[in-house]
Parts: C-alpha cells; structure tokens; sequence
C-alpha cells in the first residue's frame, strides 16, 4: 500500500495533469515492469478517473471507465464497501487488485487534497487484467 498524498489546489488543472501522469507512472512502474523471466505485456491500456470528493462520496468527474452497458461512468460513485473509499477517506493512498464495472484492474487510488489538508478528491490509475 503506498502512503503518498497529493497536494493539490482545487482549481489548478496543471496539477491535477502532473498528478495524473506521476500516478500514471507509479502504475506503469508497479504494474508493467515484468519480474525476471516474465514476459512483458503489450497493449495495455491505463484507465483514470478523476474523482471529487464532498465529504462523503468520491463522484468520477472525469474518467476513461465505461459500465457494463457500456455508458460513460462519469457521475457515478465510488463504492464505500471498498478498501479504496476506505483507505482515501483517511487520506492515504491504497493500490491493489480491484474490479470496477465487471473489469479486473492493478489499481492506484491518491487522495487529493487543498492546501489546509482538507480532502478535495482522489486520482484512479490502473492498468487492465
């Protein structure tokens, strides 16, 4: 489990792209780097989201994720069940395994918060299984 935070001003969206690509990073460099005598996956595409957060759900504002009827998942909900919600509403990071619309992901979740460390948002990078 990584313990990073993002700091984040709310309405700064190059920060919120350098933090995108630096999780994105994290992702590619946990997941995609092959352990000796394994071989490399090609054309894996990373799934993000952007999430906002008003001091109880963790809403997708932007994001690449799609339901199972195949519909944008923006506006949908983070599920509280999750070790995700769980750890972010403490503002720690958390990375795992995880299935979102009935697709298996390595995932990264990054609190976001504003500079008086209240918790604005979260950042989901992951790479399909």
């Amino acid at each position: 489990m990584l313990s990073r935070q993002l700091y984040l001003p709310r309405n700064s969206i190059a920060r919120v792209v350098a933090a995108v690509a630096l999780l994105t990073l994290t992702a590619v460099t946990t997941f995609a780097v092959p352990a000796a005598g394994v071989p490399a996956q090609s054309g894996a595409t990373l799934a993000s989201t952007i999430f906002t957060f008003d001091g109880k759900d963790f809403t997708r504002a932007r994001t690449t994720l799609v339901t199972e009827a195949g519909t944008s998942a923006a506006n949908t909900k983070l599920d509280h069940a999750t070790a995700a919600y769980k750890a972010l509403v403490q503002k720690h990071a958390w990375t795992g395994d995880v299935t979102v619309f009935g697709k298996r992901y390595d995932a990264s979740y990054a609190p976001i918060v504003d500079g008086s460390g209240k918790l604005t948002g979260a950042l989901f990078v992951a790479v399909p299984k």
